[in-house]
């Protein structure tokens, strides 16, 4: 094995958060610009983000077992950042099923302000992993 498995959770976890806010920055562009391509690439992005957002939690998961211990209590969760994680990806995992099946019904700018909310919760979260990696 070329690494520890606790050294994966800090290989995957940027590609969520890159993923997810490309995502905001494409559809904040297709709001601007009313473009529907940004919105393509926003839905993609956040379809992509979800998916390594799932591995993230699963490496983020042997990480905590092997290293951590801090999901033995997992609340509350404004405080705890796997189960702020877990809830962030549900949350876009929402968003992502409201686009798809009425992104066109809806107007743009109101799931431009829910992403806004949820990015803004994503973005906590990750906060409170790398106080708990001695990163900030």
């Amino acid at each position: 094995m070329i690494y520890d498995r606790e050294i994966y959770h800090y290989l995957f976890l940027h590609f969520p958060i890159a993923l997810f806010v490309l995502g905001y920055f494409f559809n904040f562009a297709a709001v601007v610009f009313k473009n529907e391509l940004f919105n393509k690439f926003s839905f993609w992005n956040l379809g992509l983000g979800i998916i390594t957002g799932i591995a993230t939690i699963i490496t983020g998961f042997i990480t905590d077992n092997i290293v951590m211990g801090h999901m033995d209590n997992p609340f509350p969760v404004w405080s705890t950042h796997g189960t702020h994680m877990i809830i962030a990806v549900i949350l876009f995992y929402i968003l992502f099923i409201i686009k798809f099946y009425w992104g066109t019904v809806l107007k743009d700018k109101y799931i431009l302000f829910i992403h806004t909310i949820i990015l803004f919760f994503f973005i906590h979260g990750t906060n409170l992993g790398a106080k708990l990696a001695d990163r900030v």
